[in-house]
């Protein structure tokens, strides 16, 4: 056995042999997933500023969401809420849900089958039922579910999705509404202990109408952006350790947000439903969803992730795959 050196040898020798780096090998790779989930939610949004090339036909609808499954986004958001077709219809209250949205799913399933997932809104219809109806029809694999919405819709909305199989999306646009899905979803056992589940963040959009005690997450630089993003993805993680996340490009954040969600290993949606800008310092308006989604693509291989299939998107959130 070695005798150990004296304090002041061991010192001189440290000195001597003094490299200021260990060997770089003892840094363990991140642990960041490689396949990321690219969702484009292809709606030429009310509210927003417009081009005229933005989507509010159903045939708009088709050709945007062709482009981008073409070019590999796993799957696409079809939601008509408060848009006007070139005929005068609001696609939101003149034709039912599964009217409208099969406009857009027929000629989509025709041509691409399987090879996206589709996310379909069950807000809009004069009642329960008609709101429920693209999942109980079977046309959606996915629904947003706010967790914010008013508790007599949002828990029978959600129950029903899960036996209809499918995924609830739990639309949350600020931390207040993490605590409202604790105490409506995961308390209550509608959505049962170890079940895999499916989370969207929505925030950095004004808002008019209060849906939980902080509103809307208002984030108008880069630090609130970061810091409310980092705070609700830590309180959703502390509910639920396993849980699928995405983050909307929402608002002028749209390509920071972008950025950072993809940094921080979670799923993305990317659409001119919630963005239109192309850099939060400017008033430039982007030119499709196509360019959004290539934008998000190439962030994404730069940051060592590429884009996850329908059926990989799928697997994430807990449905069956379908190849």
């Amino acid at each position: 056995m070695n005798t150990p050196p004296s304090l002041w040898e061991a010192a001189r020798t440290e000195m001597e042999e003094y490299a200021f780096v260990a060997d770089a090998t003892l840094q363990p790779r991140w642990d960041i997933p490689e396949k990321i989930a690219i969702n484009v939610a292809v709606a030429g949004r009310a509210g927003l500023p417009a081009s005229p090339d933005y989507p509010v036909d159903a045939e708009e609808y088709v050709d945007a969401a062709s482009q981008v499954i073409e070019a590999g986004a796993c799957g696409v958001h079809i939601d008509f809420t408060w848009v006007t077709d070139s005929k005068g219809r609001r696609l939101d209250k003149d034709l039912p849900p599964t009217e409208a949205y099969g406009l857009v799913l027929e000629p989509l399933r025709a041509r691409f089958g399987n090879d996206f997932v589709a996310n379909l809104n069950v807000l809009n219809g004069s009642t329960f039922d008609e709101c429920l109806s693209p999942a109980t029809a079977g046309l959606a694999e996915v629904a947003p579910c706010a967790a914010g919405h008013p508790e007599a819709f949002v828990t029978p909305a959600v129950r029903k999705l899960l036996e209809c199989g499918v995924s609830p999306e739990i639309v949350v646009h600020s931390s207040g509404e993490v605590e409202f899905a604790k105490r409506r979803l995961f308390d209550t056992g509608i959505i049962a202990p170890g079940a895999q589940t499916n989370w969207i963040i929505l925030y950095g959009l004004p808002v008019d109408v209060g849906r939980t005690l902080v509103s809307g997450a208002w984030a108008d630089d880069t630090r609130s952006m970061a810091a409310h993003l980092f705070l609700m993805v830590d309180q959703i993680r502390r509910l639920d350790p396993g849980a699928a996340i995405t983050v909307c490009n929402a608002g002028r954040a749209g390509l920071y947000i972008t950025t950072l969600a993809t940094m921080l290993g979670l799923n993305i949606r990317v659409g001119l439903e919630d963005s239109c800008w192309r850099h939060p310092n400017g008033d430039e308006l982007l030119a499709s969803n196509l360019e959004l989604f290539t934008r998000a693509r190439t962030i994404a291989a730069e940051l060592g992730r590429s884009p996850a299939t329908a059926d990989e998107y799928r697997a994430q959130i807990g449905l069956p795959t379908r190849s």
